[in-house]
Protein backbone atom coordinates (compact mmCIF):
# COMPACT_ATOMS: atom_id res chain seq x y z
CA UNK A 1 0.00 0.00 0.00
CA UNK A 2 2.66 2.64 1.23
CA UNK A 3 4.61 2.34 -2.62
CA UNK A 4 1.24 2.90 -4.32
CA UNK A 5 0.46 6.03 -2.28
CA UNK A 6 3.73 6.92 -2.42
CA UNK A 7 3.18 7.11 -6.60
CA UNK A 8 -0.19 8.81 -5.94
CA UNK A 9 1.17 11.23 -3.59
CA UNK A 10 4.02 12.58 -6.41
CA UNK A 11 0.80 12.46 -9.18
CA UNK A 12 -0.95 15.00 -6.83
CA UNK A 13 2.33 16.77 -6.26
CA UNK A 14 3.17 17.00 -10.02
CA UNK A 15 -0.06 18.16 -10.46
CA UNK A 16 -0.34 20.93 -8.21
CA UNK A 17 2.86 22.08 -9.82
CA UNK A 18 1.19 22.13 -12.82
CA UNK A 19 -1.81 24.57 -11.65
CA UNK A 20 0.66 26.51 -10.15
CA UNK A 21 3.06 27.66 -13.67
CA UNK A 22 -0.41 27.48 -15.55
CA UNK A 23 -1.91 30.04 -13.13
CA UNK A 24 1.38 31.89 -12.59
CA UNK A 25 0.11 32.36 -8.68
CA UNK A 26 1.25 30.70 -5.89
CA UNK A 27 -0.15 28.00 -3.86
CA UNK A 28 -1.23 30.28 -0.70
CA UNK A 29 -3.43 32.76 -3.38
CA UNK A 30 -4.61 29.49 -5.23
CA UNK A 31 -5.84 27.83 -2.29
CA UNK A 32 -7.43 31.10 -0.62
CA UNK A 33 -9.40 31.87 -4.37
CA UNK A 34 -10.41 28.10 -4.35
CA UNK A 35 -12.19 28.41 -0.41
CA UNK A 36 -9.53 25.81 1.53
CA UNK A 37 -7.09 25.92 3.93
CA UNK A 38 -3.53 27.29 2.29
CA UNK A 39 -1.98 24.16 4.73
CA UNK A 40 -3.73 21.91 2.05
CA UNK A 41 -2.08 22.55 -0.66
CA UNK A 42 1.62 23.85 1.35
CA UNK A 43 2.07 20.32 2.96
CA UNK A 44 1.81 18.31 -0.53
CA UNK A 45 4.48 20.62 -1.64
CA UNK A 46 6.46 20.67 1.44
CA UNK A 47 6.64 17.07 1.60
CA UNK A 48 9.98 14.64 2.12
CA UNK A 49 10.32 12.10 -1.13
CA UNK A 50 8.56 8.83 -0.17
CA UNK A 51 5.59 10.99 1.62
CA UNK A 52 2.37 9.45 1.37
CA UNK A 53 0.44 13.07 1.73
CA UNK A 54 -2.14 13.48 -0.97
CA UNK A 55 -5.16 15.55 -2.60
CA UNK A 56 -8.87 14.68 -1.76
CA UNK A 57 -10.83 14.07 -4.39
CA UNK A 58 -12.86 17.55 -3.58
CA UNK A 59 -9.65 19.50 -3.82
CA UNK A 60 -8.59 18.04 -6.97
CA UNK A 61 -12.10 18.81 -8.07
CA UNK A 62 -11.98 22.34 -7.20
CA UNK A 63 -8.27 22.84 -8.69
CA UNK A 64 -9.29 21.29 -12.08
CA UNK A 65 -12.18 23.63 -12.04
CA UNK A 66 -10.28 26.53 -11.28
CA UNK A 67 -7.38 26.19 -13.39
CA UNK A 68 -8.73 24.14 -16.41
CA UNK A 69 -6.19 21.34 -15.87
CA UNK A 70 -7.28 18.21 -15.63
CA UNK A 71 -5.23 15.96 -13.28
CA UNK A 72 -4.53 13.86 -15.75
CA UNK A 73 -3.28 15.73 -18.72
CA UNK A 74 -4.30 18.52 -21.09
CA UNK A 75 -7.41 20.58 -19.79
CA UNK A 76 -10.08 19.20 -17.71
CA UNK A 77 -13.12 18.12 -18.37
CA UNK A 78 -16.67 19.64 -18.63
CA UNK A 79 -18.42 18.73 -15.38
CA UNK A 80 -19.83 15.29 -14.73
CA UNK A 81 -23.25 13.99 -14.77
CA UNK A 82 -24.29 11.65 -12.49
CA UNK A 83 -22.04 8.96 -11.22
CA UNK A 84 -21.62 5.29 -10.02
CA UNK A 85 -21.37 6.47 -6.68
CA UNK A 86 -22.46 9.18 -4.22
CA UNK A 87 -19.75 10.84 -2.57
CA UNK A 88 -20.36 9.76 1.47
CA UNK A 89 -18.77 12.57 2.96
CA UNK A 90 -17.68 16.22 1.70
CA UNK A 91 -14.86 18.40 3.11
CA UNK A 92 -16.01 20.27 6.39
CA UNK A 93 -17.00 24.22 5.70
CA UNK A 94 -14.70 25.43 8.59
CA UNK A 95 -15.85 29.18 7.42
CA UNK A 96 -19.59 29.00 8.12
CA UNK A 97 -19.00 26.66 11.26
CA UNK A 98 -20.61 28.03 14.56
CA UNK A 99 -17.54 28.53 16.87
CA UNK A 100 -18.69 26.30 19.26
CA UNK A 101 -18.01 23.44 16.66
CA UNK A 102 -14.87 24.77 15.77
CA UNK A 103 -13.68 24.81 19.00
CA UNK A 104 -14.52 20.93 19.51
CA UNK A 105 -13.23 19.94 16.26
CA UNK A 106 -9.72 21.40 17.07
CA UNK A 107 -9.72 19.53 20.36
CA UNK A 108 -10.19 16.41 18.49
CA UNK A 109 -7.23 17.18 15.82
CA UNK A 110 -4.86 18.47 18.51
CA UNK A 111 -1.83 16.82 18.66
CA UNK A 112 -2.30 14.61 14.63
CA UNK A 113 0.06 16.08 11.93
CA UNK A 114 -2.45 14.98 9.55
CA UNK A 115 -6.55 14.99 10.21
CA UNK A 116 -8.86 16.60 8.84
CA UNK A 117 -12.66 17.42 9.20
CA UNK A 118 -15.58 15.92 7.19
CA UNK A 119 -19.26 15.87 7.07
CA UNK A 120 -21.10 12.75 6.12
CA UNK A 121 -23.72 12.62 2.99
CA UNK A 122 -25.07 9.16 3.36
CA UNK A 123 -26.47 6.66 5.18
CA UNK A 124 -23.55 4.26 4.14
CA UNK A 125 -22.30 3.85 8.10
CA UNK A 126 -25.94 4.02 9.90
CA UNK A 127 -24.89 0.55 11.17
CA UNK A 128 -22.10 1.51 13.25
CA UNK A 129 -23.80 5.27 14.40
CA UNK A 130 -22.53 7.40 12.09
CA UNK A 131 -25.57 9.47 10.36
CA UNK A 132 -25.91 12.44 7.48
CA UNK A 133 -24.73 15.64 8.92
CA UNK A 134 -22.28 13.82 11.52
CA UNK A 135 -18.89 15.85 11.53
CA UNK A 136 -16.31 13.40 11.68
CA UNK A 137 -12.48 12.95 11.93
CA UNK A 138 -10.12 11.51 9.35
CA UNK A 139 -6.49 10.66 10.82
CA UNK A 140 -4.45 10.44 7.50
CA UNK A 141 -1.32 9.44 9.66
CA UNK A 142 -2.79 6.17 10.36
CA UNK A 143 -2.67 2.82 8.87
CA UNK A 144 -6.10 1.14 8.91
CA UNK A 145 -6.94 -2.27 10.40
CA UNK A 146 -9.25 -4.82 10.42
CA UNK A 147 -13.12 -3.47 11.14
CA UNK A 148 -11.97 0.50 11.45
CA UNK A 149 -14.01 2.79 9.66
CA UNK A 150 -12.48 4.60 7.06
CA UNK A 151 -11.78 7.02 4.50
CA UNK A 152 -11.35 5.96 0.51
CA UNK A 153 -11.14 7.86 -2.93
CA UNK A 154 -12.70 5.08 -5.71
CA UNK A 155 -11.11 6.08 -8.96
CA UNK A 156 -12.57 6.09 -12.27
CA UNK A 157 -9.56 6.70 -14.45
CA UNK A 158 -11.69 6.86 -18.13
CA UNK A 159 -13.50 10.16 -16.99
CA UNK A 160 -10.84 11.37 -14.67
CA UNK A 161 -12.93 11.16 -11.35
CA UNK A 162 -12.82 10.75 -8.07
CA UNK A 163 -15.10 10.02 -5.44
CA UNK A 164 -14.95 10.19 -1.52
CA UNK A 165 -16.50 7.06 0.29
CA UNK A 166 -16.36 6.53 4.08
CA UNK A 167 -16.68 2.06 4.79
CA UNK A 168 -15.62 -0.08 6.75
CA UNK A 169 -12.72 -2.19 6.27
CA UNK A 170 -12.91 -5.42 6.10
CA UNK A 171 -9.61 -6.89 3.89
CA UNK A 172 -9.20 -7.14 1.37
CA UNK A 173 -12.72 -5.26 1.03
CA UNK A 174 -14.60 -1.85 1.97
CA UNK A 175 -18.12 -2.37 3.35
CA UNK A 176 -21.22 -0.66 3.98
CA UNK A 177 -23.16 -0.90 7.17
CA UNK A 178 -26.18 0.58 5.59
CA UNK A 179 -29.55 -1.31 5.21
CA UNK A 180 -29.59 0.70 1.69
CA UNK A 181 -28.97 -2.09 -0.84
CA UNK A 182 -27.47 0.77 -2.97
CA UNK A 183 -24.89 1.07 -0.75
CA UNK A 184 -23.91 -2.34 -0.28
CA UNK A 185 -21.86 -3.72 -3.13
CA UNK A 186 -18.11 -4.20 -1.51
CA UNK A 187 -15.19 -2.17 -2.99
CA UNK A 188 -12.43 -3.76 -3.36
CA UNK A 189 -8.83 -2.40 -2.08
CA UNK A 190 -6.87 -2.46 -4.74
CA UNK A 191 -4.50 0.46 -4.17
CA UNK A 192 -5.04 1.64 -7.93
CA UNK A 193 -8.89 2.22 -8.29
CA UNK A 194 -9.91 2.18 -4.77
CA UNK A 195 -7.34 3.51 -2.47
CA UNK A 196 -7.95 4.10 1.55
CA UNK A 197 -6.87 7.50 2.34
CA UNK A 198 -7.16 7.42 6.41
CA UNK A 199 -8.91 6.11 9.04
CA UNK A 200 -12.36 7.80 11.10
CA UNK A 201 -11.86 8.94 14.83
CA UNK A 202 -14.55 7.13 16.37
CA UNK A 203 -15.37 10.78 17.60
CA UNK A 204 -18.57 12.14 16.52
CA UNK A 205 -20.11 15.61 16.31
CA UNK A 206 -23.54 16.23 15.60
CA UNK A 207 -24.37 19.95 15.30
CA UNK A 208 -27.68 20.81 17.30
CA UNK A 209 -30.77 21.18 14.26
CA UNK A 210 -31.72 25.02 14.27
CA UNK A 211 -34.47 25.97 16.61
CA UNK A 212 -37.59 27.81 14.95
Amino acid sequence: MARADQQTSQQHRDYLQRVIAHTGKPATRIAKEIGIAASTLTRLLKAAEGSTATLHARTISKLQEYSGISLFGGEASAPLGPRGLAEDAVEFDVKSADPAVSAAIKALIAGRQAADPWTIRTRALEGVGYMPGDIVIVDLGRQPAPGDVVCAQVYDWGRSAAETVMRVYEPPFLVAASLDQQLRRPLMVDNERVIIKGVVLPHRLRPALPTA
